[in-house]
């Protein structure tokens, strides 16, 4: 494994700040709020143009013991290659240039517009990360996708039958394990905004007519590496009635089978999940505990893992088998 360094651990955001790019760093800001993976996965510039390409390695018993005047054999790895594509989401800000004209402040009721917009586009990627479909042209194997089938290493079963489940993510994050990835070249982590000013556009309802606006146009650019295969584990099948209690010792069991050397650790859960562990805190206070994050924010952990709301994460889920 690598050896850690700062570049190493640096979100997307933190990149934009370091660049002095105020849009993206505001956009990405924007949709860290409804996508909060974005608080702690680091993003990488794919190696092949809208693709990146890694080797997957698996890591054995190697080296022997030897004694004088004796050799040891070849030390060799078993190694498959995983290629990840990126998506190229974009959203449009518009508001009618004549309304907005009598607020008596044109940029705040368009910033008002174009913050609601990129809040949702923050679900929007939130939802692709969880259950993308590389099916489709426009998007990527989202997590779901990649542990779809239980297996007690990556996929554990939490017990639970029918279609009122939900799941939990546990993720080693770093260069080598799990990260974000962005197009080959492109500025800003992929991210970008351009201010069209006044623009004339057609009136939706009748192709006969138009009318002014100002515009906005967003594009975020981005993509998941899962590198080694137990940098991303999914316990799934968890029924609504799993205790809190239950599912800190289920999140602590599986907590061991996450690689070390990870730069962080984090789960991803929706609120309901959340809450119960919240509430198991008060009789596991010495495993689930409350922490700031690097940022000052206060969230739970459960042992060394931060634990982040992704409420695009269903209740409803069908049971994996």
């Amino acid at each position: 494994m690598a050896t850690l360094n700062m570049n190493d651990q640096m979100t997307a955001l933190e990149i934009v700040r370091r660049a002095n790019a105020p849009d993206p760093y505001y956009i990405i800001e924007l949709m860290r709020e409804t996508n909060e993976m974005l608080a702690d996965v680091p993003a990488f510039e794919a190696n092949n143009g809208t693709k990146n390409i890694a080797i997957q390695r698996t890591i054995g018993r190697y080296g022997e013991h030897r004694i004088y005047n004796r050799g040891v054999g070849k030390a060799a790895t078993q190694t498959k290659k995983i290629e990840d594509r990126t998506a190229m989401m974009e959203a449009y800000a518009e508001v009618d240039a004549s309304m907005v004209k009598h607020t008596g402040n044109i940029e705040q009721a368009r910033r008002s517009e174009y913050i609601a917009i990129v809040k949702g586009m923050g679900l929007t990627q939130a939802d692709t990360l969880i259950y993308g479909d590389g099916g489709k042209d426009d998007e990527f194997d989202g997590l779901m996708a990649r542990r779809n089938k239980i297996d007690s290493k990556i996929v554990i079963d939490a017990g639970g039958t029918g279609n009122n489940l939900t799941s939990i993510y546990l993720c080693s994050i770093g260069r080598e394990m799990f990260h974000l990835i962005y197009p080959k070249g492109a500025k800003n982590v992929g991210v970008e905004r351009i201010d069209n000013g006044l623009v004339t556009i057609q009136d939706p309802d009748d192709s006969k007519k138009k009318y002014r606006v100002y515009q906005d146009w967003f594009q975020v650019e981005y993509g998941i590496s899962v590198i080694v295969p137990e940098s991303v584990i999914r316990i799934a099948n968890i029924p609504k009635g799993m205790s809190g209690d239950d599912l800190v010792d289920v999140i602590i069991e599986t907590s061991y089978k996450m690689p070390k050397g990870a730069s962080t650790y984090a789960m991803y859960s929706n609120d309901s999940i959340l809450i119960k562990l919240d509430k198991a805190a008060r009789d596991k206070g010495n495993v689930v505990h409350m922490q700031a994050d690097p940022w000052g924010k206060p969230i739970t952990h459960v042992r060394n893992i931060r634990c982040r709301q992704m409420d695009v994460i269903l209740n409803t889920e069908d049971r994996v088998v």
